[in-house]
């Protein structure tokens, strides 16, 4: 068995705002910590249970030096390579005091057909790769191309579902998206944090998003953002904030070609929104979408077709008599006018559905019933399965009654020269930007 080698490799292609994360380093480092998996004793974490599953049915593999690396399968060649990473690593958080709440995605938003479409085309491509690779015994590719096609289906779902019903631990169906369904829990205090490697939990206003929960461990922290924090690096209100992951591509709507982050971040600046933003580039290099400026585009296009007739008809008979008759009266009705797509998506952002009426609770373990499903079910080794349960029976009892964080017993006051600081960093942050560029030396040492 061996764990996923390039771990920011991976996480750098699943993320759900583009360029969002070292954006944030560059011009927001304040809300990025590095903190270890034990300093979250006594903390509700929601979990994103899809991308859970999704990352430990790519991490936990077997397959030698000469073979493709292959997902876990039971007896019955059923895939177990999620069971055993969800179990394994929920000991792992109830041990260390964490209390995790696992959310599953419901019905996926209309606004994401297309980016759905785009993921099986990309499926559909990775399929043909493999079959080439298997062809020309290579390795390498065979198994960067299977772990393209892996997905978290119904199944993989239902499976985890039951093995945390069993653990005690609970689960919340999201009527939507799972991300925004774990960070309406963070926002109503019910949890602390967002567990997810996603970054539009952000948008979604997750007070606290936790990075690489499924990678760390003694020896790697996890990554720890900020919600407040990235709005006060960037200088940003969250209106303008969701506007500027629109412009940086999420999951709802194609973005601006040619619009980089540095770019998006400046734009948003120094216009506020989207609206504003299109009327300042139009007519500059940029390629704007269709669905962005939609009655614009229909416009333009019956403008064109008009064109296109008046051409054909030129110096008819029809035409003629057309021209020596009356207009006919405006009697067309008129036309809906249609909602531009980063309007839909930003409507998504900050009104989607979910569901705050939940209650967490957890139970001890059902431990006859856990290992009948782990060894049985799953094919699992009996005594590494009885081994585990106890560990988890031990880390329920030490979570139920859990020790006060030390916070808890101290208010957070202002600095009282907070002000004055942040008013001296701003300063000097815009004095560094008027200060003339150095020139560029050349081969000899002169300036160019």
């Amino acid at each position: 068995m061996a764990l996923l080698k390039n771990k920011e490799t991976f996480l750098k292609n699943i993320m759900g705002i583009k360029g969002l994360a070292k954006l944030l380093s560059d011009e927001a480092p304040d809300s990025i910590r590095e903190v270890p998996l034990s300093s979250l004793q006594g903390r509700r974490i929601a979990i994103d249970a899809s991308m859970a599953i999704y990352q430990f049915l790519i991490a936990v593999r077997s397959g030698g030096p000469n073979n493709a690396a292959a997902m876990l399968t039971n007896a019955d060649g059923e895939t177990t390579s999620h069971i055993q990473g969800i179990f394994n690593r929920t000991i792992r958080f109830l041990s260390e005091g964490i209390r995790p709440v696992y959310v599953f995605d419901g019905k996926p938003p209309s606004l994401k057909s297309c980016e759905l479409v785009k993921r099986r085309e990309r499926r559909e491509k990775a399929q043909k790769e493999l079959l080439v690779a298997q062809e020309e015994g290579n390795i390498e590719e065979e198994e960067k191309q299977s772990k393209r096609l892996v997905r978290a289906g119904k199944k993989e779902n239902d499976d985890v579902k039951k093995l945390l019903d069993l653990m005690g631990v609970p689960v919340v169906n999201a009527p939507m998206e799972a991300e925004a369904q774990a960070c309406a829990l963070a926002v109503k205090g019910l949890v602390y944090a967002v567990g997810t490697e996603d970054m539009d939990a952000l948008t979604f206003k997750a007070p606290v998003l936790l990075r690489k929960m499924t990678f760390a461990n003694a020896k790697t922290d996890l990554q720890s953002l900020s919600y407040s924090k990235a709005l006060e690096g960037l200088e940003l209100t969250h209106d303008q904030f969701v506007d500027l992951c629109i412009l940086l591509g999420c999951d709802y709507c194609d973005s601006i070609r040619g619009i980089g982050p540095k770019t998006a971040l400046k734009l948003v600046k120094e216009h506020g929104c989207i609206e504003n933003i299109l009327k300042n580039i139009e007519g500059k290099k940029y390629g704007v979408p269709d669905d962005w400026i939609p009655n614009e585009i229909r416009e333009k296009k019956k403008k064109e077709d008009q064109k296109k007739k008046e051409d054909d008809d030129y110096n008819t008979d029809d035409e003629k008599e057309e021209k020596d008759s009356p207009p006919a009266p405006d009697t067309e009705p008129q036309e809906e006018q249609l909602i531009p797509i980063y309007v839909q998506a930003r409507k998504l952002f900050n009104d989607h559905e979910v569901d705050t009426d939940v209650e967490l609770k957890w139970r001890p373990c059902k431990p006859d019933e856990l290992k009948d499903f782990l060894v049985d079910k799953m094919g699992f080794n009996v005594d590494r399965v009885k081994s585990n349960i106890e560990r988890l029976q031990k880390a329920y009892k030490s979570t139920e009654k859990p020790q006060t964080r030390m916070d808890s017993f101290f208010s957070i006051k202002k600095a009282p020269n907070a002000d004055k600081l942040a008013a001296k960093r701003k300063a000097d942050k815009a004095a560094l930007k008027k200060q003339p560029k150095k020139g560029k030396k050349g081969s000899f040492g002169r300036k160019k």
